[in-house]
């Protein structure tokens, strides 16, 4: 049975489509064109369509057994719009289009920025109260996709979504690019001591929780966490990654006076850091990740000097912190979300 796998040329969905590749997995790819210089896995099937149009993801996804819905807009500095079309209404079109495939299961590919607040969360819990909306647009709209794309979950369609948290590994092109930018706009920052506990998930560990999640019961309609086994502080991580990609060392900083220049900064409309930056970087956040070892039978396999060890190599080899900045993908533009509110509309009927 074929699986459909969004989001395939980005960080997520391509190692998930190599992994699943290497299972001997039928791997459908959902992609906006079937170009040659499509960054896609050598063995998946390409299928064109767009998340703005679920007819599409379901001529894409008839005969699949499970999709994994790792496609959306990955920029916490993405406008309001480009969040809310891109990640909110996307997955609404996944979430309609697999039904009508009669596909069995759905894994979504959400993040722990779903309870993002400007104060820590140590040993959170999926179900710990917040007690408020999360901080910054990027992380509202991540936690609306994730509300609907569970309370779609039934008999009929089981659904579950992970909750990574700071995604890092060898070939990422959402985190480390931004890093790189950072170190050459005057160095990576911590925007505090860097004493806080950080929540990391490798890619590996990650891609191991989805394909699990694809094959266990009893976890429709839940969130899981997904994180690395270490307790690290940012401080720690920070240093590890920087040595990783050949990159000065990050510098510390007086978390009150970097959270009112990133709120200033932003005011302003200028590049850098924003106020969910900081508060990222800054806030200790340590995840519990008990139901996804009692639910998945998955445990983080991949450590921090392993992963540091496969990052070095991969950062040498394609060239070096300047190389890695340029891969990078920008937030939507105006004239991408126009065309998706041109391209929106209800599933065909039979």
């Amino acid at each position: 049975m074929a699986v459909l796998v969004t989001g395939a040329t980005g960080f997520v969905g391509g190692a998930l489509t190599r992994a699943l590749l290497a299972k001997r997995e039928v791997v459908r790819a959902l992609v906006r064109s079937e170009r040659a210089d499509e960054p896609l896995a050598a063995g998946a099937e390409p299928r064109r369509g767009d998340l703005a149009d679920p007819n599409t993801i379901a001529a894409a996804a008839s005969g699949c057994k499970v999709i994994f819905h790792c496609a959306g807009e990955s920029s916490l500095h993405a406008s309001a719009d480009a969040l809310a079309w891109l990640n909110v209404a996307g997955t609404e079109n996944v979430l309609a289009a697999a039904r009508h495939a009669g596909v069995e299961r759905l894994v979504h590919l959400s993040c722990a920025d779903v309870t993002l607040v400007p104060r820590d969360r140590v040993h959170w819990k999926e179900d710990a109260a917040l007690g408020q909306a999360p901080f910054g647009a990027f992380a509202r709209n991540k936690l609306l996709a994730e509300e609907v794309a569970l309370l779609g979950s039934d008999r009929r369609l089981a659904v579950t979504a992970l909750r990574p948290g700071w995604l890092w590994g060898a070939g990422d092109s959402v985190n480390l690019p931004l890093l790189c930018k950072e170190a050459q706009a005057g160095g990576v920052r911590l925007f505090g001591r860097g004493h806080n506990f950080l929540a990391t998930t490798h890619i590996d560990n990650l891609v191991a929780a989805l394909i699990a999640a694809a094959g266990s019961s009893g976890v429709a309609g839940q969130a899981l966490h997904v994180a690395d086994a270490e307790f690290v502080t940012a401080r720690e991580f920070f240093e590890r990654l920087c040595s990783a990609l050949q990159l000065p060392g990050p510098r510390t900083g007086i978390y009150p006076i970097e959270y009112a220049a990133a709120w200033l900064r932003r005011s302003l409309g200028r590049e850098g850091a924003w106020p969910e930056d900081v508060v990222r970087r800054a806030n200790s956040s340590l995840l519990d990740c008990e139901r996804a070892i009692r639910l998945l039978g998955w445990s983080p396999r991949v450590g921090l000097d392993e992963g540091m060890q496969a990052l070095a190599r991969w950062a040498s080899d394609v060239g070096g912190p300047g190389a890695i900045a340029m891969l990078g993908r920008p937030a939507a533009s105006p004239e991408a979300i126009d065309r998706h509110r041109r391209l929106a509309g209800p599933l065909a009927s039979d």
